[in-house]
């Protein structure tokens, strides 16, 4: 049998997750074997749930190994319909069996509220304080091998403004995975920020916030900020506001000079511009890296900008 292109396999692969996966399927083999037999077709059922089981196994053996996406699933699960149809039985089926089975072993049940509770036990435990669920809440369920994952938006009880975005898993992530580290930084960080803009008679408005990427790692305040801005990967998201109907070389002179003026920070930024209510400008400027405002030209930022607007950028 064929396999697509790009599709490679290695033991390390099919070590992975393969003895879950084949101690289900041969279980679902068993099952079917037996019913087919209290009908008389032992024999040849034994050879055919055998080759089912195989064929279950070669299905995750193919997807473990190759990163194709929904195009190498629908070939693989079709190569395995197309074996699987002499047991009246197709692969998507087990598919959705296992999507919808029940991870075993995982530190809460597959349920909203007891989901609920280990985050905010999670929360408590890694900061000291006490959280509530503030928004939005989602729990969704991955399967036999994944589990379940619970994602919602929590603030401490007592500072019901400080929102964070926070994560726990059944299985990958059982350490809850939040952002809340930020309001220990935030007004230091950003207020080198707001001294920039606040010195540019051409941003009208700005909007700046302190961002960070979920983490298991409680930070703390004690950590400073050199620190968390050069290992956490946080950065401060900038959107400026230019006066409206002004032409794009009027815009790309202003983005010039904030760029080069945006050296003596000491954050990375995710830089953007708005004016007429959409936006001209979006990018990461790392400036604890390797930025260098030497590579922009108020030729090639208008050039942007009009590419932009050409693009009808999102308001």
């Amino acid at each position: 049998m064929s396999t697509p292109a790009g599709c490679t396999v290695s033991r390390m692969d099919v070590k992975r997750g393969l003895f879950s996966v084949w101690e289900y399927a041969i279980l679902k083999a068993k099952k079917e074997l037996y019913r087919r037999n209290r009908k008389g077709s032992e024999s040849g059922m034994k050879v055919k749930s055998m080759f089912c089981v195989m064929m279950l196994s070669l299905l995750l053996l193919l997807l473990a190994g190759c990163s194709t996406g929904e195009e190498l699933t629908e070939w693989a699960a079709g190569k395995a319909n197309d074996a699987l149809e002499v047991v009246g039985g197709g692969v998507q089926e087990v598919i959705d069996d296992l999507h919808d089975a029940e991870y075993q072993g995982g530190p809460f049940e597959n349920n909203l509220d007891a989901a609920r509770a280990y985050l905010l036990e999670q929360m408590q435990e890694k900061y000291g304080i006490e959280f509530t669920v503030v928004g939005d809440e989602d729990l969704e369920n991955y399967g036999l091998f994944a589990g379940a994952t619970y994602t919602c938006e929590v603030a401490p009880v007592d500072a019901p403004e400080q929102v964070t975005t926070a994560l726990v898993s059944q299985s990958m992530y059982q350490d809850v995975r939040d952002s809340y580290a930020v309001y220990f930084f935030k007004e230091e960080a950003e207020a080198p920020v707001l001294a920039l803009c606040e010195s540019k008679d051409y941003v009208i408005d700005q909007r700046i916030s302190l961002e960070m990427p979920g983490t298991e790692k409680a930070w703390t305040a004690e950590d400073g900020l050199e620190r968390f801005l050069l290992e956490s990967g946080a950065y401060v998201k900038l959107v400026l506001r230019f006066t409206d109907d002004l032409d794009t070389e009027t815009y790309a002179t202003y983005l010039y000079d904030f760029l080069n003026s945006v050296g003596p920070l000491k954050c990375n930024l995710l830089l953007q511009a708005k004016a007429n209510k959409i936006y001209i400008f979006h990018e990461e400027l790392d400036i604890l890296g390797d930025f260098d405002a030497g590579t922009y030209t108020v030729e090639n930022l208008k050039q942007e900008i009009e590419t932009f607007l050409s693009m009808g950028a999102p308001q």
